[in-house]
């Protein structure tokens, strides 16, 4: 073993050591103190008292700080290099083991080639030529279709290629690489490709990478349907199995090999139609510490004769051996064909075995998991939800006095490996035993989740056919959306559920969750002090919008939406309770606003092979979104993309809040609830009514916008589709029509245009100001009362912080962020002030030219529009 030694055996070299053990026989006598052994470190003079502590596998001086595993001990105890200690770990845990060298393989690459190619590199670069061609050539893909083995994923894995002759066009005419390639077999002596019509597969070594290749002709009326370079077969099909996995499967072919992976059964390899053991198999056979050889030769004589063979020779080299026993005629490939994937996984499982039964295991099911007894080993398992993307278990294993408690996700490769090792080290359980527990602890629980999906189907179907108005509710809902004062009704509904006032507030929050269904949602930012009604105001649009149309986060980390299930976004309304609870996700709303869509791409290693590839997860929109904040100072980036609401603070507003509250109290006649309970239904079934339709805005050549600062684009798009969102919510009211395609329209009206104009007047105007809104009201209070009292000479006149408050009513440490920022850009000044005396401002802008009136009024917009026009193409009316 090398620095870069594997790290699976790695870890089970140390693992079979006992540390304890180890210690001692280094002339040390720990003692127990708790859980932990101690006795004095080696490692540093004047160690009297004990300083060294042993706990498991671990050590740790506190003296010196030194510290490790089994393996550093000796390292640092016998004086060891790294490659030294893991041989002492080897004869440790198998007593006169020898790990084999490369031979042939090795000494091939030793020849020389011509022009200095190396054999290797060589065939790497065919190799990946091959895999090219096979991804353009039909004619290999078909043929393993053709053989029930279609997987793209098994086809990456394997690196499978196909030779179609045109490697050649690649290559100079001459030189010392074509004398190579033919060197090495890849070209005839003639100059013809070898493999020529064949699907090619690399074979590979872990010292040497790839140093042979596999054909398999595609003709029918072939004579030769195998073929692999001149000399010895060299390399190992999927090594990685060996070096993963204890128990491996030993088939014929190529093809059996990939009729096990498409089975599930991914730990195989093959002896390439041979009667007899490969060198290189059973180098890395013995370099792997593999256990347990599983044979499944073909059902014929010849396999019989190589299944007899084996089971007597490999026991010499301490595998244990099991058989798998194929009907008359079969391979698992014919199996693949004929019984399909767990047809021929069901069958390789059915081992004969020289060795003892098992106890078999009972398994009993309960309503959240399983309890299965096995071998003496008694396991309580709760399967947790979701029950999808995730197989989260809280695992419980008792055997004897050995006891084994953990929560794994059974999907995460390392959550798997990490539960096998468990078994033999907490339960000390055999590693095959480990194993086969593993494997059906893995199995039962994939089942009980079926099962419970298919449990749930129903609830799923009876939750959907809740969603499915009768025809009273649709007569209501349509009577509601049709009702010529829709917005009056909307806003007396959001009364009857006790928000009061903020008129604009409310229609454009309302607006926004409605919005989800478009193709370019609206988002906002609902911006107050806290206890003000930010958080009232979205649970109101919560509430009116239908449970299933809409998502409420408290906090959302930051890749949570990234990684959520295929459809939990598109078209819905998502809420965000308070801004700091979605800072982390700030990125990912931004691009789902922009793009409606996010994408990432995300490293995940192969469990079969080891190999990590990159997976690219998409998760669609488009969504609307809603969050509150009491920071008066937005990110840009957040700004120019959402609407900032603005709640009213005044003594007035709080007064009416009150009289609500008082009047909740009263004495009624009607049920509040069951008011508040029919408002809600009206409005989920209202909106489940209204159609996915497109919004045209017929007058949208009359409009104006200002243009002087570069978000102003962004504004521009929000403005017109809060006007299509106006359009849609009266969807049932406005002409509608269909396009040349039969995508249904609808035409925005001059009374779309009214309500967004009084809804966005005064949040663009905040918008496209160059002060918050907080600092604005501050100013523009501190100038009319400077104005009032002062007249033109209000330059001279000085004013503390305190009479600002008085005047303004505004809270101390918002007077003093408004104040900052007043004065960072030039509305007021500092005259005096230093620590211990009162701070003096003076007003230095009495007017604001900077926000000029940017929208044209209603009712000159109507005035352009009824004018006559020149005809111009229009869209089919229904």
């Amino acid at each position: 073993m090398t620095p870069t030694a594997d790290r699976i055996e790695l870890e089970h070299l140390k693992a079979g050591v006992d540390l304890l053990a180890l210690v001692r026989d280094s002339g040390l006598e720990p003692k127990k103190k708790g859980k932990n052994w101690l006795c004095r470190c080696p490692f540093h003079e004047g160690d009297c008292d004990p300083s060294l502590s042993i706990q498991g596998q671990l050590w740790n001086c506190f003296g010196c700080e030194a510290g490790g595993d089994a393996l550093t001990w000796l390292q640092l105890k016998e004086k060891l290099s790294f490659a030294e200690a893991v041989a002492r770990l080897r004869d440790l845990v198998e007593p006169g083991s020898e790990r084999p060298q490369p031979t042939h393989q090795a000494q091939d690459e030793a020849k020389q080639l011509p022009g200095g190619f190396k054999r290797q590199e060589l065939l790497a670069r065919v190799a990946e030529l091959y895999h090219k061609r096979f991804a353009e050539n039909l004619d290999g893909q078909e043929y393993l279709k053709g053989r029930g083995l279609g997987s793209p994923e098994l086809w990456k894995a394997f690196q499978v290629g196909f030779c179609d002759g045109s490697l050649l066009a690649t290559l100079p005419s001459d030189g010392p690489i074509l004398d190579a390639l033919q060197a090495i077999g890849v070209l005839t002596a003639d100059g013809k490709e070898h493999f020529r019509g064949c699907v090619v597969v690399p074979l590979s070594h872990p010292d040497l990478g790839v140093v042979g290749l596999y054909g398999r002709r595609i003709r029918a009326d072939a004579k030769n349907r195998h073929l692999y370079l001149p000399g010895p077969h060299q390399g190992v099909l999927n090594w990685q199995a060996l070096r993963s996995s204890s128990s491996v499967y030993l088939v014929e072919s190529v093809l059996d090999v990939f009729s096990c992976w498409m089975a599930g059964e991914r730990q195989a390899t093959c002896v390439f139609s041979t009667q007899t053991l490969p060198g290189p198999l059973t180098e890395l056979l013995k370099r792997y510490s593999v256990k347990e050889v599983v044979l499944a030769f073909d059902g014929d004589r010849a396999g019989m004769e190589c299944t007899q063979k084996l089971t007597a020779a490999l026991p010499e080299l301490g595998l244990q051996v099991a058989s798998v026993r194929l009907p008359e005629g079969e391979d698992p490939n014919s199996l693949l064909l004929t019984q399909g994937s767990n047809g021929l996984q069901k069958r390789l499982r059915q081992r004969d075995q020289n060795e003892p039964e098992k106890t078999p295991p009972h398994c009993e099911k309960t309503r959240d998991g399983l309890v299965l007894e096995m071998d003496g080993v008694r396991y309580e398992m709760q399967i947790l939800p979701p029950f999808s993307s995730r197989l989260r278990v809280s695992l419980r294993g008792m055997r004897g006095e050995h006891f084994l408690q953990d929560r794994l996700d059974l999907y995460l490769h390392r959550d798997r490996l990490k539960l096998a090792k468990q078994l033999g080290s907490q339960l000390q359980l055999a590693r095959l035993d480990a194993e086969r527990h593993h494997s059906e602890i893995f199995r039962l629980c994939e089942e009980w989740v079926r099962e419970r999906r298919q449990r749930d189907k129903p609830a799923e179907e009876t939750e959907a056919q809740k969603m499915e108005l009768t025809a009273t509710q649709r007569e209501q809902a349509l009577h509601f959306l049709r009702h010529p004062q829709l917005v009056g009704s909307i806003l007396s509904d959001m009364e009857q559920l006790g928000f009061v006032g903020e008129e604009n507030a409310k229609l454009l929050a309302y607006l926004i969750g409605v919005s989800r269904k478009l193709p370019k949602p609206l988002s906002g930012i609902i911006l107050s002090q806290s206890g003000c009604g930010k958080s009232t105001l979205t649970d109101l649009v919560e509430q009116l919008t239908p449970p299933e149309e809409v998502l409420f986060f408290t906090r959302i980390t930051a890749q949570a939406l990234t990684y959520l299930a295929e459809g939990t976004l598109k078209g819905k309304l998502l809420i965000v309770e308070e801004r700091t609870g979605a800072e982390a996700a700030e990125y990912s709303i931004r691009v789902l606003q922009s793009r409606q869509k996010l994408t990432q791409a995300v490293p995940l290693k192969d469990p079969a092979t080891g190999k990590i590839s990159t997976q690219i997860i998409t998760v669609e929109g488009p969504v609307a979104y809603l969050e509150t904040t009491t920071d008066p100072k937005i990110n840009h980036e957040n700004a120019t993309r959402c609407f900032e609401i603005t709640l009213d603070e005044t003594v007035e507003q709080t007064e009416r809040i009150h009289q609500v509250q008082r009047a909740r109290r009263m004495p009624a006649r009607e049920n509040l609830h069951r008011v508040a309970d029919e408002v809600r239904e009206r409005h989920h079934n209202a909106q489940r009514l209204l159609e996915p339709v497109l919004v045209f805005i017929p007058f949208a050549d009359c409009l104006t916008f200002p243009n002087r600062k570069l978000r102003n684009r962004r504004d521009h798009e929000r403005f017109l589709c809060l006007i299509e969102a106006s359009a849609f919510l009266h969807q049932h009211q406005r002409v509608r029509g269909e396009t040349d395609d039969g995508d249904g329209y609808v035409l925005a009206s001059p009374d779309d245009y009214e309500l967004a104009y009084a809804l966005a007047q005064e949040v663009l105007a905040t918008t496209l100001h160059e002060l918050s809104r907080g600092a604005k009201d501050v100013w523009q209070q501190a100038r009319d009362w400077l104005l009032g009292i002062a007249g033109s000479s209000f330059p001279e006149r000085l004013f503390t912080r305190r009479e600002l408050r008085q005047v303004t009513g505004t809270e101390d440490h918002q007077l003093r962020s408004a104040l900052n920022e007043l004065v960072e850009m030039e509305y007021m000044e500092v005259a005096s002030g230093t620590t211990g005396r009162a701070y003096q401002y003076r007003l230095l802008i009495a007017r604001d030219e900077d926000v000029p009136t940017f929208l044209l009024p209603p009712a000159q917009l109507r005035a352009e529009f009824e004018k006559p026009r020149e005809p111009r193409e229009t869209l089919r009316a229904r």
